[in-house]
């Protein structure tokens, strides 16, 4: 049974695999351009990486804090992933208090879960993130990071900002989609989820990893997608921008030129790597320069073989046990995906 089920999964991981990683890293506002800002020379890979070592090495997947200063006024952007290892948020958390304000990362408004609730594309997003953390023996962000903390303050869109956008621009979770896949059908789009050999190696280690139960090995399998999957949303951005981007940012602009205003000096914007490169641009435009960055590890893979999905005893995990036991709604939440992708191909013309 469990065999079919990850066969059919995989089916729609080959196409959704770049896209949905993307989101499982989930107006004109505050008077900046309407216009995307000007490029500069920042990638998704200044903010996002994968240090892959040989098999008696650790691996790891690492975010990074790029230092922007004007005059006495520090600005940090804080890439995140949606799951890390516990001690990579413990980090976080204890950087994260030395700011004046933190500006963090959350559509539907201030920190509430229920505030999520009833939204179709947010459940999908957020069972696909628990259908992750369950697969790989991660920690959720919305679950580590101290949200609470007094000097955390929102600079996102509410759903009904992030609605109305969403249908002002013509756009949705669908349309950005098929913007995707065109660029990757197109060649438009490099990376390993367009090179046939690569993909189809990836996919042969992630069913290997999921069907012994080795996390070590998924992680493996995974790490490389997420920074690919950053730069395909950047990419999806083209010259009009999108909501998940370019509008959101703006926000966070806004939000941040408030902050200064009240007489903060020392900021930090804590948000998603496929966010940085635009926002880069912006602070650039403000007059801020580019100082250091420093990387932090969000997952460390320990070296092939050290982790084969043993219990305490030395004997093989049984997969389902191991896959399904921490998290009863891993079935539901495939269906659900497979649902959503057949909705998706209804509504193709």
């Amino acid at each position: 049974m469990l065999r079919i089920v990850y066969c059919k999964a995989m089916q729609y991981f080959k196409t959704l695999s770049i896209y949905l990683l993307a989101f499982c890293q989930v107006g004109s506002i505050y008077g900046q351009p309407e216009a995307p800002a000007e490029r500069t020379e920042a990638e998704v890979a200044d903010y996002i990486r994968y240090v892959e070592e040989d098999a008696a090495a650790d691996s790891k997947l690492q975010t990074a804090r790029a230092r922007f200063s004007r005059g006495d006024v520090i600005v940090d952007l804080v890439s995140v992933v949606h799951l890390g290892d516990a001690e990579y948020y413990r980090n976080l958390n204890d950087n994260l208090k030395g700011y004046d304000v933190v500006l963090y990362e959350l559509v539907g408004g201030e920190f509430r879960n229920e505030n999520l609730d009833g939204n179709v594309e947010a459940d999908l997003i957020q069972g696909l993130q628990q259908l992750a953390k369950a697969f790989l023996g991660l920690e959720f962000q919305l679950e580590n990071i101290d949200y609470e903390a007094a000097n955390f303050v929102h600079a996102d869109v509410d759903w009904t900002q992030y609605e109305e956008l969403m249908e002002a621009r013509n756009q949705s979770f669908g349309t950005l989609f098929e913007r995707a896949m065109s660029l990757t059908e197109a060649g438009d789009y490099k990376g390993i989820a367009t090179d046939q050999v690569a993909m189809n190696s990836a996919m042969n280690q992630l069913v290997s990893a999921v069907l012994t139960g080795n996390s070590g090995s998924l992680k493996r399998s995974l790490a490389p997608f997420l920074g690919e999957a950053e730069e395909l949303i950047t990419e999806i951005e083209g010259e009009d921008g999108t909501v998940l981007i370019t509008e959101r940012n703006k926000v966070v602009m806004g939000r941040l030129n408030e902050v200064l205003a009240r007489g903060s000096k020392r900021l930090a914007v804590f948000y998603g790597a496929g966010h940085m490169p635009d926002l880069e641009s912006r602070l650039l435009l403000e007059g801020f320069a580019k100082e250091e960055s420093i990387w932090t590890d969000a997952w460390v893979i320990p070296p092939v073989g050290a982790a084969m999905g043993a219990d305490s005893g030395g004997s093989p995990v049984d997969p389902v046990n191991s896959l399904l036991s921490p998290s009863p709604e891993i079935m539901d939440v495939l269906q659900q995906m497979g649902e959503f992708m057949e909705a998706l191909q209804r509504t193709e013309p």
